[in-house]
């Protein structure tokens, strides 16, 4: 059979998918630059940013804040943890190492939802029902991979390179930090980069910690802004999301040399 006449059908049935795939990309971009906007995909009439101006002023723009707070901070309260268990986890002996990891990796399939009753009335208990009670919690679920992935990044360092550092007179926190933060810098980043991007994508904990709309982060005020006040902003909701999604984009690009192979140490060793 010709090849002409597969090709033409293959063709017609990539862009159909294509048009599919751009067309909610499209209707967003529209409607958050589109003054008017009323939820139809259409040719704006006119330009603005007025939409965006209302994504980063008031509840909007102080949301904003708490999910660069909560997130940040997850990310790197979960990584300095996790660093500082999964080094001695790699170069120490311990009766019974392998057997903890792959517990590790069956605590990580348990759903945040299992566990969330004793995690609200711990944090209730300890007056933690705020964006750092958040934090903590996400930290604590987190553990689990990130304390994998970094104990098998840790690995990969070359323990003779340790060895002579001491030779020389370097300190144990000296080795750490002049030695093998450097050549973990790929799996530091590839863990910092996916806590952080769950953190910013966690819905769940703050709609039950947050206790006041200002305290929302915008995983929460996105879903709040839905039918607020009996009626649905579509221009506002269009500008929110595109400002929700702009700072795990942004994150990635800045790290995505380290995670580019960051990958190295994935996997469980002995």
């Amino acid at each position: 059979m010709d090849s002409t006449r597969l090709s033409r059908p293959l063709a017609i049935a990539l862009s159909f998918m294509a048009i599919i795939w751009v067309s909610p990309f499209l209707w967003l971009f529209t409607n958050a630059f589109d003054p008017s906007a009323n939820g139809v995909l259409r040719v704006p009439s006119s330009l603005g940013f007025d939409n965006f101006v209302e994504a980063i002023s008031g509840n909007a723009g102080r949301q904003f804040m708490n999910s660069l707070f909560l997130a940040a901070g997850t990310a790197t309260l979960t990584v300095i943890v996790a660093a500082a268990a999964a080094y001695p986890l790699s170069r120490m002996n311990i009766p019974g190492k392998n057997t903890f990891l792959w517990l590790l990796v069956l605590l990580r399939m348990l759903p945040s939802t299992g566990v969330i009753v004793p995690l609200y009335f711990t944090a209730q208990s300890a007056g933690l029902l705020n964006t750092m009670g958040i934090i903590l919690a996400l930290t604590i679920l987190n553990l689990p991979f990130t304390l994998l992935l970094l104990k098998n990044f840790f690995d990969t360092v070359p323990i003779e390179l340790e060895e002579a550092a001491f030779v020389d007179g370097a300190s144990l926190w000296q080795i750490i930090v002049q030695v093998v933060s450097p050549m973990s810098r790929a799996g530091i980043a590839v863990v910092w980069f996916f806590t952080f991007t769950g953190a910013w994508n966690e819905f769940l904990l703050p709609l039950i910690f947050s206790r006041t709309e200002a305290g929302f982060p915008m995983s929460v005020g996105l879903y709040a802004a839905f039918g607020q006040n009996g009626a649905v902003d579509y221009g506002f909701l269009a500008a929110f999301s595109i400002l929700y999604a702009a700072p795990a984009v942004g994150v990635y690009f800045l790290l995505r040399r380290n995670m580019n192979t960051g990958f190295a140490g994935v996997g469980v060793k002995g």
